[in-house]
């Protein structure tokens, strides 16, 4: 019997199959073949035993989610404040994936003007862009039919996202003022059903590792990549004749948005294994 993971919490995996969902482990051999059943990977069910885990089109890390059609990233504008190098860093490790990237900028009904250029600069690199919570009913067309993962910075509002689209009560917490971000609400992750598709709630966070080379981040900025430079294989870092830094340097391109595609090449490069 074939299935989908939607659930995975202490060497026990919930498995979907025939609208019905059963609980089950993962065959002992699984262990010594070093595989590790994901939520969202499709699987092969016998007497509530997970025996196969067929090919994945595509794996996350943090969070540990295989088989996305859409990841939602969520920031908010307040309370946590706008964290724009999160946002960058999320966003560069959707695209290096290849899974859509949906947009949605939180807690807008507390500071209705507030980043309004900032956001509509996103929107116009070609991301699907919501605000909530005045957006909640348009951003449910985005569930429709696909398994989207809802991730971002603790303390944004992903449970009172979640809470809307399902009726669950998950709990939901106030921002750490000691620490200025928020406090961790959901422990694992879970596909939850809502909208005829499937949306995951993820533990927060609030660093990811960038995990690809200084060519494949350049091509994670959709502004940079369809910018074309004096040389090949331009890293728009100290080359001259540049068309990115001179796009920064009239304003056409966000400036944050640079300064952070710097900060993430030096992360990259300090970080290589080889």
């Amino acid at each position: 019997m074939k299935g989908t993971i939607i659930k995975s919490l202490s060497g026990k995996y919930n498995v979907f199959s025939e609208e019905k969902t059963i609980e089950c482990t993962p065959k002992g051999l699984f262990r010594y073949e070093k595989i590790i059943p994901r939520v969202g990977d499709t699987v092969e069910v016998e007497d509530n035993t997970i025996t196969k885990v067929y090919k994945r089109h595509n794996s996350l890390l943090r969070p540990n989610v295989a088989n996305v059609d859409k990841i939602i990233l969520l920031t908010s504008i307040v309370e946590p404040d706008l964290n724009l190098n999160l946002l960058d860093r999320m966003i560069s490790q959707a695209e290096y994936n290849d899974i859509a990237i949906v947009l949605v900028f939180s807690k807008c009904d507390l500071a209705p003007d507030k980043y309004s250029d900032i956001i509509s600069y996103y929107k116009n690199l070609g991301y699907p862009t919501y605000l909530t919570p005045k957006d909640y009913d348009l951003l449910a067309k985005e569930i429709e039919g696909c398994v989207c993962v809802l991730s971002g910075q603790s303390g944004v509002g992903k449970s009172t996202l979640i809470n809307y689209y399902t009726g669950l009560n998950i709990k939901t917490d106030s921002i750490s003022y000691a620490l200025g971000r928020g406090k961790h609400t959901t422990r694992h992750v879970e596909l939850l059903r809502t909208n005829g598709g499937w949306i995951a709630d993820t533990p927060g966070f609030g660093i990811m590792e960038l995990d690809m080379s200084e060519m494949s981040l350049s091509q994670t900025f959709r502004e940079f990549f369809a910018t074309k430079c004096k040389y090949k294989g331009c890293l728009h870092e100290k080359e001259p004749k540049c068309n990115v830094k001179e796009k920064v340097a009239t304003g056409e391109f966000m400036k944050s948005r640079y300064n952070n595609y710097l900060l993430f090449l030096a992360e990259i490069r300090k970080n290589k294994k080889y």
